[in-house]
């Protein structure tokens, strides 16, 4: 008898186990859209940084609008440079790695190419998440001349 009735314990725990998903709260107020305001985009929506002659590096700014006050946000890129410290070198992501959104729920980084960077597309990548739903979203540059 014991033994019929751990089996049919086991067997209901399997089967519940392996059907039930457990769903983190929806966030109605979430959201992630990514912006460049100094920038146009084109028909295949990228933007267009042109390279500012002169300077060693161009910069613009990237938002990210969360929708909520003081979440992390992560930024990457497909992007490098080298960065050089006495004689060390290593790759260093062309937008900064991390910054938290405002009251506002608006989050910037920095993207910063060099002029070797000319004719590439720099593609953007940014995230956080919110009750345990990861909310990611991405946007791609062009470098021009």
């Amino acid at each position: 008898m014991l033994k019929k009735v751990l089996s049919y314990i086991f067997i209901y725990i399997f089967i519940v186990g392996c059907d039930t998903t457990i769903y983190a709260p929806e966030c109605s107020d979430c959201v992630l859209e990514l912006n460049i305001q100094d920038l146009n985009k084109d028909l295949n929506e990228y933007y267009h940084l042109n390279w500012l002659v002169g300077n060693v590096q161009t910069f613009v700014t990237i938002e990210a609008y969360v929708g909520h006050g003081y979440r992390f946000v992560g930024w990457s890129s497909n992007t490098y440079f080298d960065g050089c410290i006495w004689e060390y070198c290593e790759p260093v992501n062309v937008v900064n790695s991390s910054s938290y959104s405002g009251e506002d729920g608006m989050a910037y980084t920095m993207l910063g190419v060099y002029e070797s960077h000319i004719g590439d597309t720099v593609m953007v990548y940014c995230g956080y998440y919110e009750d345990n739903i990861q909310y990611l979203d991405s946007l791609g540059v062009i470098i021009d001349e």
